[in-house]
């Protein structure tokens, strides 16, 4: 049975230390009534603990320990943020998933629903909760079961910094009355670019490139110093590269190094990214060694 469903978009004020990435609050009740909620942000009553220790990806639907709900109380079984993988965020709004499935025995689902993602805490410099979630999705699989499925928008420009790259991120979730902050494994990074260029003569190629990263700050792509980029072949008539030589940016971002040629075929740039920053490749290049 669905249980409500809104689409909408709105862009919130710029806020200079609040990074906004979204949440969706309505009030239901036994009638199944939906409505755009009030944003909440970080001088709001702090949510209460999180009593669903669960991450980014799918968890067990009750902590043991002292947090742990009774069978007869409302309970959150499930909170998974962007179906357990990173958050790579360029320099343009953009959206990630976020869902949860909550039992309530009672089968009367009170109160207000919302999923957010916040940095830090929600006093403190960096913290955050609130916004307008543009697309939710509610339905009961039975009458004491619902799953609330939610498309949240990022806004860059004044909620996202630099430093908030990598982490620690926590989901925040309400429904059922209840109000708790999650630990989430999915990190929100920085977006990578790479670009080539590759020639070849006699036996060796000469492979140049540069390795660019997303400024929050400054709403612009930089060069990236220091990182290991691996360059890697592939023979043609496979599918499988493998990395010929590891080469560092110097610090502009750049990337200049000249190899052994094992064969004609394929030739690209990876960087795997790191703890902030997400992974990038260019597109294979196909050079042929045997000319010049």
């Amino acid at each position: 049975m669905k249980h409500a469903r809104s689409s909408h978009r709105m862009q919130p004020a710029a806020l200079s230390w609040k990074c906004l990435l979204a949440a969706t609050t309505m009030t239901v009740s036994a009638v199944m009534t939906g409505g755009l909620g009030a944003v909440a942000f970080a001088d709001a009553a702090p949510a209460v603990p999180g009593q669903a220790a669960v991450s980014g990806s799918p968890a067990p639907s009750a902590p043991a320990g002292p947090a742990a709900k009774a069978d007869d109380q409302p309970h959150f079984d499930r909170v998974v943020v962007n179906d357990g993988k990173d958050i790579v965020v360029g320099t343009e709004d953009s959206t990630f998933t976020m869902s949860f499935t909550v039992t309530d025995p009672s089968g009367v689902f009170r109160g207000p629903i919302s999923a957010s993602l916040f940095h830090g805490t929600w006093q403190g410099e960096g913290g955050v909760i609130g916004g307008i979630a543009p697309r939710y999705d509610c339905e009961h699989p039975d009458s004491a079961t619902m799953t609330c499925d939610f498309i949240d928008w990022i806004y860059i420009k004044g909620h996202l910094r630099n430093a908030m790259a990598g982490g620690p991120w926590m989901a925040n979730v309400s429904a059922a009355g209840l109000y708790e902050d999650v630990a989430t494994t999915t990190q929100v990074k920085r977006e990578a670019k790479l670009k080539a260029g590759f020639s070849g003569k006699k036996g060796k190629i000469s492979a140049t490139g540069g390795l660019t990263r997303a400024d929050w700050d400054h709403g612009t792509y930089t060069g990236y110093a220091g990182r290991d980029v691996q360059l890697q072949f592939r023979k043609a008539g496979t599918h499988s590269y493998s990395t010929v030589s590891s080469v560092k940016t110097d610090r502009t971002g750049r990337l200049d190094t000249s190899v052994k040629a094992p064969a004609d075929g394929y030739w690209r740039w990876y960087f795997p990214g790191d703890s902030t920053t997400g992974a990038a490749a260019t597109a294979d290049v196909h050079v042929d060694v045997r000319k010049g």
